[in-house]
């Protein structure tokens, strides 16, 4: 949405000028009775009044020029691209440990690059690891089950047989735990559990779909679900721990953390005895399990869409102050610790550089402070200027550097932009071997991409910030904040005890984020709408600057409801059928959503500035029947049908995505909306499932 231009004057000819000029001629003019058209003084009175709003009228035209001074002058820039982050998972070309007691890790270094495969119309994209990734042997030492807690059954397999749930009787919620060392961090880890049974017959479960649910400590007693693995050659041979031998593979998330189980520190996983669908069946006796090791088959880290400059020399110091220099790379990702620019100094008799440090603006240096600026949108480095004084004299801010002496960057990293957001399957491409390493791979598309700001999105931007003031105190402040913090929020909604949902007690805020996912659902995938940690912490370390000390601050994801229509239409004679309903699914695409289209997608009944479905708006029934109405193509709609459902950002899966071959966790049913319209909460969102569209013929 575009800044509304300000009307700087709304003085109309005939209303404002004339007969204003006419009314107070009898004020300063008695003797002027004569007020005919005719009359010489009411003509030099229009003249005068068509000049002042030709005026009037250049004054209302400020060029876009002007504009931007006036942004320049407030200290806005245009703010760079973001790059797209996704997780990169490294596979081992051979399982560790690769004996009982070998110690041996793949280390995968931080900065390494991997990249898209190229082709003819696309050029490569490179991605890099955000740190170091050790991936080492799981080291097992703790099997455990909840009833009898206190003894560890691991010394006595082998001798002893491990009954996993309860000997007599299984019951739902029964479960056994395995623990892996505490000092090794597993997270991320690809977990290969093979398992050695006495064969059962007739456990009254379907092998292959166990009532079982596996999972992971994440930390504070928290717990996420990790459904085995599907994909081709990994899925799960146990047949729910009841063949003699079999295999699964567990993709651990990022997310996992040792915790303390029962005054027990280890990185935990449990199985839990629990049927979700009627044909799994239930354990009419108790698996037995007579062996058991571990193996780690890869593990993933995170990585960013960015090339890593190293030391890249931006020329010579002329001495004068105020220089310039431009990176040969631009836009530029936030600089981390250590990534700095460097100039040549002599320390005992020696050219060396040392590091500067970098500062937002040069208000607060001396002319011995060693600072300088970076403009992360255009690459441009620049170092303090002189300013002349009221008094006359020239006061230095920031040091220059010595004319002759080298400058150069120590370390950067540029990219950025929508080309990252890159498929699943598609980072491929290891740019230097990694011993122990065989391939990687990205099992989740890449998201976060987006290109340089545009002018447009500066104007609304300075609005906010205009309104905000660099303080947090209304809920609208925390909202424009929130979208100040990153560009990878959205949209925010902050709910306050008054205004809320009634369950806020005074003094604490819930502000609620979407992320710019628009990317992911635009192909329906739904679990990009979850708030990661990472951006939750960013959010509220932004935040932390400007709200108010008695403020308690919570961030999280809204409520979101998953509608599904069930529309059947009629076709226009010459349109095509298949072309009217792929119209009619991207039309309700774009009206239930969380997050506005791109501008090329046209929805009818859409205001110019829909920014998503909005927080707490009614669905009605009959506004579908419109819309559905208005798609080009269509002659009559004979039915609509509503479902809703709840949606999980974190259980939810795309269809046929690689996100680790699993089938993603069982979604709720779909409930019919009864009635004319869905009642929608403050705290909740609406976005679209599979739409089914049929053509009926009349």
């Amino acid at each position: 949405m575009s800044l509304p231009a300000p009307n700087l004057d709304d003085l109309r000819f005939q209303r404002d000028l004339v007969d204003e000029a006419r009314r107070r001629i009898i004020r300063y003019c008695p003797e002027w009775t004569d007020y005919n058209l005719s009359d010489p003084g009411i003509t030099l009175i229009e003249l005068f009044a068509w000049m002042t709003e030709l005026l009037v009228y250049r004054l209302n035209r400020v060029p876009e020029k002007t504009y931007i001074k006036f942004m320049e002058l407030l200290g806005i820039q245009l703010q760079p691209a973001s790059s797209a982050r996704t997780e990169l998972t490294f596979y081992l070309s051979a399982p560790f440990p690769l004996g009982p007691e070998d110690e041996t890790v793949a280390i995968v270094p931080r900065g390494l690059e991997v990249a898209t495969l190229p082709t003819e119309e696309e050029e490569e994209v490179i991605f890099t690891t955000d740190q170091r990734l050790v991936i080492r042997p799981p080291r097992l030492t703790q099997l455990r089950r909840e009833a009898d807690f206190h003894r560890n059954y691991l010394s006595r397999l082998g001798v002893e047989t491990f009954y996993a749930f309860d000997q007599e009787q299984p019951k739902q919620g029964d479960t056994f735990y395995l623990g892996f060392e505490a000092e090794q961090d597993l997270s991320g880890h690809i977990l290969q559990l093979s398992f050695e049974c006495q064969r059962t017959q007739a456990v009254g479960i379907r092998r292959e779909d166990p009532p079982w649910v596996w999972e992971c400590s994440i930390g504070d007693g928290r717990w996420q679900e990790v459904p085995p693995s599907t994909r081709r050659g990994e899925r799960d041979t146990t047949g729910g721990l009841n063949n003699p031998t079999g295999r699964l593979i567990l993709y651990l998330p990022l997310s996992m953390k040792s915790d303390r189980v029962y005054g027990r520190d280890a990185f935990w996983v449990r199985c839990r005895f629990e049927q979700r669908r009627p044909e799994q069946g239930r354990y009419s006796e108790s698996p037995r399990i007579v062996e058991l090791t571990a193996h780690a088959l890869g593990a993933a880290t995170r990585a960013t869409h960015a090339v890593i400059v190293r030391e890249e020399v931006l020329g010579r110091s002329n001495g004068d102050p105020g220089q310039g220099f431009h990176l040969q790379h631009a836009p530029i990702l936030d600089l981390l610790p250590g990534e700095t620019l460097e100039v040549e100094e002599v320390r005992d008799d020696e050219l060396v550089f040392i590091p500067w440090q970098r500062v937002p603006d040069f208000a607060n240096s001396d002319h011995y402070d060693r600072h300088f600026s970076l403009d992360t949108a255009t690459g441009q480095v620049g170092f303090g200027p002189a300013i002349r004084q009221p008094d006359g004299s020239v006061c230095q801010y920031g040091r220059v550097p010595e004319s002759g002496r080298r400058i150069r960057f120590s370390q950067y990293r540029h990219g950025g932009g929508v080309a990252g957001n890159v498929p699943e399957g598609r980072i491929q491409a290891l740019k230097s071997a990694v011993p122990y390493v065989d391939r990687a791979i990205n099992l989740r598309r890449a998201e976060g991409g987006r290109d340089r700001e545009s002018l447009d999105e500066a104007k609304s931007r300075v609005a906010r910030e205009l309104r905000t003031q660099q303080r947090a105190v209304t809920a609208e402040d925390y909202e424009n904040l929130a979208k100040k913090a990153s560009r990878a929020v959205a949209r925010a909604r902050c709910l306050t005890p008054k205004g809320g949902d009634g369950a806020l007690p005074p003094g604490m805020l819930d502000l609620l984020l979407v992320p710019a996912a628009l990317d992911a659902l635009q192909v329906g995938d739904l679990s990009k709408l979850q708030v990661d940690e990472p951006l939750q912490h960013m959010v509220v370390t932004y935040l932390d600057r400007y709200r108010l000390i008695s403020t308690t601050l919570n961030v999280r994801e809204p409520e979101y409801l998953g509608i599904k229509v069930q529309a059947e239409i009629v076709v226009n004679e010459y349109s095509q059928p298949e072309a009217v309903q792929a119209r009619v699914r991207d039309s309700l695409r774009n009206f239930i959503s969380p997050l506005a289209m791109d501008e090329g997608d046209h929805t009818p009944g859409l205001e110019p500035d829909w920014e998503g479905w909005p927080f707490g708006r009614d669905l009605y029934v009959a506004e579908l029947y419109s819309l559905i109405q208005a798609v080009p193509g269509v002659k009559h709609v004979l039915e609509v049908q509503v479902s809703q459902r709840e949606v999980i950002p974190s259980r939810e899966s795309l269809p046929g995505e690689l996100q680790a071959g699993q089938e993603g966790p069982t979604q709720p049913e779909l409930s019919p909306v009864k009635g004319r319209m869905l009642r929608v909460p403050d705290n909740t969102l609406l976005c679209s499932l599979d739409h089914e569209i049929e053509i009926a013929e009349l």
